[in-house]
């Protein structure tokens, strides 16, 4: 937390990252924003994994929009991004930018390896904004080891990409916002859902 401070501080720059909070005697896999060192906003992850939830992780409630710097972003974090219902929640309360710190293992069980980016584009597509995703290397504190796999995509592709997975690089990239604007005016699958159809999703026993 005082790294993510004190960087966005001494460069005036936006920071986001995760932490560990107990709260209530609950605890939160917590996304926190700084801005030029001030703390702005945090998401709580609404999808922990089974292993967090394993060690007590609560998932958060509600995910939330909020302006910065005259842009609306919201934290998908880590998992939170493979459910397409949470993503598109995100796209209906307007967000234009989304971040998503991640955790991405270096052995995983996931098919697609190669191809997994593609999730991004399409999650970006669909909801109409831009989706920032961030991950180191190194080893969680279960110990599994991580490997970086950060990018950041838009409706037209996968503009940033890491080259390497075991390295610290810099993902940079220019976002248009008015772009955003305009594709959230043409996509119309934001406004003629069929939301009766989606009733079903609220069963428990689905």
């Amino acid at each position: 937390m005082h790294f993510l401070k004190e960087t966005s501080k001494e460069f005036g720059v936006v920071t986001c990252g995760n932490i560990v909070v107990k709260e209530g005697g609950l605890i939160y896999n917590r996304a926190l924003v700084f801005d030029s060192g001030d703390l702005i906003a945090h998401q709580d992850k609404i999808h922990p994994t089974r292993t967090e939830r394993s060690y007590g992780v609560t998932p958060g409630k509600s995910l939330r929009v909020f302006s910065i710097r005259g842009a609306n972003f919201c934290i998908l974090i880590c998992a939170d991004i493979l459910y397409p219902e949470l993503c598109r929640v995100a796209a209906l309360k307007k967000a234009e930018i989304a971040l998503n710190p991640v955790v991405s293992f270096k052995n995983s069980e996931l098919p697609g390896r190669d191809i997994r980016h593609c999730l991004y584009f399409a999650r970006s597509f669909d909801n109409c904004y831009a989706i920032v995703k961030a991950g180191g290397f190194g080893r969680t504190f279960t110990g599994s080891e991580v490997v970086g796999r950060s990018l950041i995509a838009t409706f037209e592709g996968i503009i940033a990409k890491s080259k390497f997975e075991e390295v610290e690089e810099a993902v940079v990239a220019g976002l248009d916002l008015q772009s955003i604007r305009n594709y959230r005016e043409i996509n119309y699958s934001l406004k003629d859902r069929n939301v009766e159809a989606y009733l079903e999703l609220f069963e428990k026993n689905f």
